[in-house]
């Protein structure tokens, strides 16, 4: 008997028991028998997991008592969504008997994938406006983003940040910066997190880091043309196209 809905939490371990009684709501031993559950989707009506019961009972206390244990693996790739499960008997010839949700004979009882614990990744941040400006300490030119909601509000000490940079044939360096100041000026003080040197380097670069940041910025310094006249000319350094950033 199964007449509660289940609710399940979605990428975690889910211990749930199950009381099986008879139709005057008795317990009933169930220590030689075998069980199967199955969940199914309510749309598609296809079966996403299959797993055996845990038979629990060893004594009068625990009579008609099994447990389900769905992994973390189990749910992961679930969508959070309605679903419906059953219960199997396997009958000692390997076929299948039904058990009932309720006293009505309802074979099907419902569940519900949550995801209540598991955090939702933020949508990436697409940068592709970048400022330039000329450094007089270095005499060079700068590309700079401006500054970066890094959402630290989302994130624990170890918080993991990710960012693709679109490069096409560029030449030069990549500084990504970060503060923890709440309210930077325009192009304020940053700390570089990260550094990446690029020749001629057409793709897209994947880089991860971590740390607890207000705010985040990407820098780049093309490299000077052989000419040596300055850093300003992008027949020769190429383009950094874009930057996608997720906190």
């Amino acid at each position: 008997m199964y007449q509660r809905e289940l609710k399940i939490q979605k990428g975690i371990k889910n211990n749930i028991r199950f009381q099986f009684k008879n139709s005057d709501q008795k317990r009933i031993s169930v220590s030689t028998q075998t069980f199967i559950f199955s969940l199914i989707d309510v749309n598609s009506q296809k079966l996403v997991v299959e797993k055996p019961l845990e038979i629990l009972e060893t004594n009068t206390a625990t009579r008609g008592l099994a447990l389900l244990t769905l992994n973390e693996s189990d749910t992961l790739d679930l969508d959070k969504s309605n679903y419906s499960f059953n219960v199997k008997i396997v009958d000692g010839d390997g076929t299948f008997s039904p058990t009932y949700a309720d006293t009505y004979y309802s074979v099907a009882g419902t569940a519900i994938i949550l995801n209540d614990v598991q955090p939702v990744l933020q949508p990436s941040q697409s940068v592709t406006a970048f400022l330039k400006s000329h450094n007089p300490d270095t005499d060079l030119y700068e590309h700079k983003s401006g500054n970066i909601n890094a959402h630290p509000e989302f994130n624990g000490n170890t918080a993991l940040h990710t960012a693709a940079i679109y490069l096409t044939g560029y030449r030069g360096t990549l500084y990504i910066q970060g503060t923890l100041s709440n309210t930077p000026a325009s192009f304020g003080k940053y700390t570089t997190i990260e550094t990446r040197v690029y020749d001629n380097f057409t793709g897209i670069d994947y880089v991860n880091f971590n740390g607890v940041f207000t705010y985040v910025r990407f820098v780049h310094i093309p490299d000077t043309a052989p000419a040596g006249l300055d850093n300003d000319d992008p027949s020769y350094y190429g383009s950094l196209d874009k930057v996608l950033y997720r906190s």
